[in-house]
């Protein structure tokens, strides 16, 4: 099948006059082995608006460098059939105007979509499948406004060739909370795979010129000139180069670019661990990679994992109690399994030890990504699919079944008279405040002072009551723009000990059927939600890139 798509692309190639791309060839000057840089633009780019990106890594690179760019025929970017036989006609084209072959340093690259292809093609040729039948080795390549994709992550790191991961901090496509979750894993194999976040970088200054329309509409301003940018870039491309090349005269620049980045991911990653997010560190729960392994039988429906930041509403709920310690445990689960669908019943259960004087709660969550509209439809998980980073990677809410406060204090503390009144308070409201001060908190300095000027801050309305589960479990947490606000609403169930008496009356409870008493149910704003929306979509109303004035000295258009 390789050998029919060459033949037909080759065909296509050796017909037209010349291959349309973009040739930057190496600045004079420079000494050493030549080096070839072959980079894949992003989608509906134009390949002649990468040259001064081009030469701004040439000019840094140690060594004579090359620089071609795949343009466009009939496709938004080069696409997987086409990209080998291209490469190969380049490298003779490329031979033809004096490079030598036999001495070359190879390195690909692919900007946004052409991140995707580059990466897919260069996984499946390379060594003795690679360019030119093999005979030339491909040293590593740079991802621009794109990552590796979560296919060679999971179940395990699965990516042969050394990668450099370049983003901007800015990026309103390849958002920065993806490159977060690139830089926690790559941090976890190998100095092969450097990942770096550029301040004040946007999608578009990988490139320059007039942005596509999808770009003009999800991109940000940027902080930072267009020249000041590609200096930044070829800052760390070249030093990746060289160092590939067995030349480290710049390495420290580099280092010192994932440095910073590793500061700048630090309050995103801890965020994200706190929601026990699925591409984080907690795989397994369902909706993550990991789903499979969440327990089957008699507990059908439960995973080993939990979210750390769910205990919290638990204890906004339960607190007060005098001489009492509270001991909070979670568990991932599917919410909506129960026996009529061949799960279980996953409920919280209060228990005490008088000995310790201790109240132990159990709760159950599960987290959910998806807010498209219409909700039947979920889009945004499909479009998680082809992960692009272009969506929200939270997740949107954090579903938790909590204890009462009534109950908490009737069979843990042995307050026998408390009245359901004790839980009038607005605790999901409550808890969500919280998380969102936590990430005002922890975010890094200046995402936070840009926040504070320029986003749409977070106010959070009473809890929206929900008369029965199913009511509440496909409710899902608001999040309604006002404007200069947005207002965050979470719907809410509760009921009191002794809610079947109360509206069934005289009727027998069924064994069968749990007792429906002593329930606080919550869906909690994740501190992982809260803060990819302070760095990133708070900031759209006023800084997207189709806002035509913003009144900043330090945003430039």
């Amino acid at each position: 099948m390789r050998t029919l798509i060459a033949a037909v692309a080759a065909s296509y190639f050796t017909c037209a006059a010349a291959d349309n791309a973009l040739i930057v060839p190496p600045m004079a000057g420079k000494v050493g082995d030549p080096g070839v840089w072959i980079v894949l633009p992003g989608a509906e780019i134009n390949k002649d608006v990468y040259e001064p990106m081009a030469k701004s890594v040439q000019k840094a690179c140690a060594f004579p460098l090359w620089v071609t760019v795949l343009g466009t025929y009939l496709t938004p970017t080069p696409i997987p059939p086409e990209i080998g036989p291209r490469i190969d006609y380049i490298l003779k084209t490329m031979q033809s105007q004096g490079l030598d072959l036999s001495k070359v340093k190879l390195f690909y690259g692919g900007h946004s979509l052409g991140s995707v292809f580059i990466q897919d093609h260069l996984k499946s040729y390379h060594g003795s499948t690679g360019p030119m039948g093999g005979k030339i080795q491909v040293l590593g390549q740079v991802l621009m406004g794109g990552f590796i994709q979560r296919k060679y992550v999971y179940p395990a790191w699965d990516y042969p060739v050394s990668t450099l991961t370049v983003g901007g901090e800015l990026d309103g496509l390849a958002r920065a909370t993806r490159l977060a979750e690139a830089f926690f894993q790559a941090k976890s194999v190998s100095s092969d795979f450097p990942v770096v976040i550029l301040p004040g970088v946007t999608h578009m200054q990988f490139a320059s010129g007039d942005p596509p329309l999808l770009v003009k509409a999800r991109d940000l301003q940027p902080e930072v000139t267009l020249e000041e940018a590609h200096v930044a870039i070829a800052r760390v491309v070249a030093p990746y180069f060289e160092k590939l090349a067995g030349v480290s005269a710049n390495w420290q620049q580099l280092a010192s670019a994932q440095a910073e980045t590793q500061e700048f991911v630090k309050p995103i990653i801890e965020a994200y661990q706190l929601e026990g997010a699925r591409y984080m560190g907690t795989p397994v729960q369902f909706g993550g990679p990991g789903q499979s392994q969440c327990v089957v039988g008699k507990d059908k429906g439960a995973c080993p994992s939990k979210s750390p930041w769910a205990p919290m509403a638990q204890m906004e709920i339960s607190n007060g109690i005098d001489d009492w310690k509270l001991s909070v445990s979670n568990e991932f689960v599917q919410l909506s399994s129960t026996p009529l669908n061949g799960g279980a019943f996953h409920l919280p259960e209060i228990t005490n030890d008088t000995s310790t004087r201790t109240i132990s709660i159990s709760t159950y969550s599960e987290n959910y990504w998806d807010d498209a509209q219409p909700s039947w439809f979920a889009w945004k998980e499909i479009f998680d699919s082809y992960d692009t980073g272009f969506i929200a990677t939270s997740a949107l809410e954090i579903g938790t079944k909590l204890a009462s406060r009534q109950c908490t204090y009737i069979l843990g503390a042995g307050k026998v008279d408390t009245s359901f009144d004790v839980d009038a308070p607005n605790f999901c409201a409550q808890t969500n405040e919280k998380a969102y001060a936590w990430a005002k908190e922890k975010a890094q300095a200046t995402s936070k002072a840009r926040f504070e000027k320029f986003g749409q801050k977070f106010t959070f309305k009473d809890d929206i009551p929900k008369e029965g589960g199913p009511l509440w479990l496909y409710a899902r947490l608001q999040f309604n723009d006002m404007g200069e606000e947005v207002e965050v609403a979470s719907p809410m169930q509760k009921t009191e000990k002794d809610y079947w008496k109360n509206h069934f009356g005289p009727i027998p409870r069924p064994s069968s059927i749990p007792d429906p008493g002593c329930y606080h149910y919550c869906k909690l704003l994740s501190p992982a939600r809260a803060i990819e929306w302070i760095y990133l979509d708070s900031l759209r109303a006023k800084l997207g890139l189709h806002v035509s004035t913003v009144q900043n000295a330090t945003i430039y258009v």
